[in-house]
């Protein structure tokens, strides 16, 4: 893109054909560009939200008419989870933009450009039980108490993600840290510092236009009207839940403990305090 800075252009440029190992290969696009931005975060943590932001962004930016929803939102900005096939063009179609693709992968030292959003471990883990309910991943007779404290998805799980990719970064990579508790507080600044990062300078107007779009009201509505598509068709529950940050507030006491206790070190180290 050629707002980059032309030191971090012409690294990308000298890092197209690095080889990739296998055990990486996989979280990454079959045609993986080295241009690509990926946006990165355990799930649960607003990687949903943040996607219909940008891509609201771009529509209102550019003057696209195409309307972003829960079908058209995985072709604009795609996700690993469903498929490693991605065309060559970055959203909307267009060029002149990189790709920006979603990804829950551990830390992938080929993600030259990371947005890695991150979320209180608390609220994270009650999403993401309820989340992981609604599609029959765990049994449904587990409760909350049973997810915390297992090593795929509790836990240990949220510890080994975020501290790879807040430690684990090689010379070339860009990653760059935001917090969803801040996009609640301050959506419009934080949109504009990552519009900033993909080289779009947007107006004041446009920023406050593309958070409407994506407010949670609009994108229930959206997951109503394209529940039938293949994308949620196997969901019980909603996908748009509260996404509210309240530190775990719904978590009995001794579950409070447990998860403020084994994360405590991981979450002390990008900025929670708990």
């Amino acid at each position: 893109m050629q707002s980059l800075p032309n030191k971090i252009a012409n690294r990308i440029k000298r890092i197209r054909q690095i080889p990739i190992e296998k055990n990486y290969q996989k979280e990454l696009p079959e045609n993986h560009q080295a241009e690509d931005v990926f946006l990165v975060s355990y799930p649960k943590s607003g990687n949903t939200w943040l996607r219909f932001l940008i891509a609201n962004a771009l529509k209102v930016h550019y003057k696209i008419e195409r309307e972003v929803n829960f079908f058209t939102v995985h072709d604009i900005i795609p996700s690993l989870t469903f498929s490693r096939n991605l065309r060559n063009e970055g959203p909307f179609g267009r060029t002149d933009l990189p790709r920006i693709i979603k990804s829950h992968s551990g830390y992938n030292p080929y993600y030259q450009r990371v947005i890695f959003m991150v979320r209180d471990p608390r609220d994270v883990l009650i999403s993401y039980y309820h989340y992981l309910k609604s599609f029959g991943a765990i049994p449904n007779n587990w409760t909350i108490s049973e997810l915390i404290r297992d090593r795929k998805f509790g836990t240990e799980a949220w510890n080994q993600h975020t501290k790879g990719w807040y430690v684990s970064n090689k010379e070339g990579q860009n990653i760059q840290l935001f917090y969803y508790e801040e996009f609640i507080k301050n959506p419009q600044a934080n949109l504009d510092r990552l519009m900033d990062i993909l080289g779009i300078k947007m107006t004041e107007e446009e920023l406050q236009e593309a958070i409407k779009l994506s407010s949670k009201e609009n994108m229930r509505k959206s997951e109503e009207a394209h529940r039938s598509t293949y994308v949620i068709k196997t969901q019980e529950t909603r996908f748009v839940r509260k996404g509210e940050a309240a530190g775990g507030k719904s978590l009995n006491e001794e579950d409070k403990k447990y998860v403020e206790d084994a994360t405590r070190e991981v979450a002390q180290l990008i900025g929670y305090n708990f």
